[in-house]
């Protein structure tokens, strides 16, 4: 690593950092990972996120942390939580673009996480959560999960559709699908809807047992081909274990702090 990112020194301006210190390790593992270093001021926006999701006790609860609005293509794909584990794999050529992130053609370009869901994750049947950051695009797609996990930011009706591990889905109003949307469970009869670090709603789903399918994104992962493809630009995704509505407004901030260091959210 060199020694730009071993200290914290510049800053997008409007976004504060805590002067001028060491790097956490976990941002260390992220930046050592990366193969083109990381310089001061991306250094200092890395940390500022690590630091505010392990405040607020998120990042113990990660399986992923894909930040896409990333210098290049081969950082986007790192997962920050298991930084020298799996990373993102493009499949039919989604379009990356520098500090903006991923972007799916609608039709067959997608990302796969690495990940099938199983009972070795920490995102459990009754105890997870997933969210996605879109910074542009459109479309009706979804952009996160697998056969009973989905994530659509937009429908036709102007509204966000959730499924938490369930065959049942739930769709709530939103203004645009652009932002963070999110959901979490943290037990078996309901779970959160969460836009932007606002509760949305707490549907009274019940989950029901694991589909061990691939969890994907920009789209959603079967047992065969991905279905529900989108046309939205990802600037980070994240799921794992479950998270308070306090978490996921903490996590929407850090998130949002991040990509606005990066150019890619105003």
């Amino acid at each position: 690593m060199t020694p730009a990112c071993r200290t914290a020194r510049g800053l997008a301006a409007g976004v504060p950092v805590r002067g001028d210190r060491a790097l956490h390790s976990e941002t260390e593992a992220v930046a050592a990972a990366m193969a083109i270093s990381p310089d001061g001021r991306r250094a200092a926006l890395m940390d500022n996120l690590v630091s505010a999701l392990k405040a607020a006790g998120v990042w113990a609860r990660l399986d992923a942390l894909f930040v896409m609005a990333a210098a290049d293509a081969q950082a986007a794909g790192l997962n920050w939580a298991a930084p020298g584990g799996a990373s993102l794999t493009p499949v039919n050529s989604p379009d990356f673009a520098p500090d903006l992130g991923y972007q799916g053609d609608g039709a067959t370009s997608y990302l796969e996480t690495g990940f099938v869901q199983s009972s070795a994750m920490k995102y459990k049947i009754a105890d997870h959560h997933a969210g996605v950051f879109v910074v542009d695009g459109g479309g009706t797609g979804i952009v996160f999960g697998n056969s009973r996990n989905r994530l659509q930011p937009w429908t036709s009706a102007g509204q966000i559709l959730t499924r938490s591990n369930s065959t049942i889905s739930d769709q709530s109003p939103v203004d645009s699908g652009l932002g963070h949307s999110a959901m979490s469970r943290t037990e078996t009869e309901r779970y959160h809807v969460v836009k932007d670090g606002a509760l949305l709603g707490e549907p009274d789903i019940a989950n029901t047992t694991l589909a061990g399918h691939p969890l994907i994104l920009l789209g959603y992962g079967t047992t065969g081909n991905p279905s529900g493809l989108a046309a939205w630009r990802l600037g980070a995704a994240h799921f794992g274990a479950g998270l308070s509505p306090t978490q996921m407004a903490l996590t929407h901030a850090a998130l949002a702090t991040y990509l606005r260091g990066v150019g890619a959210w105003a």
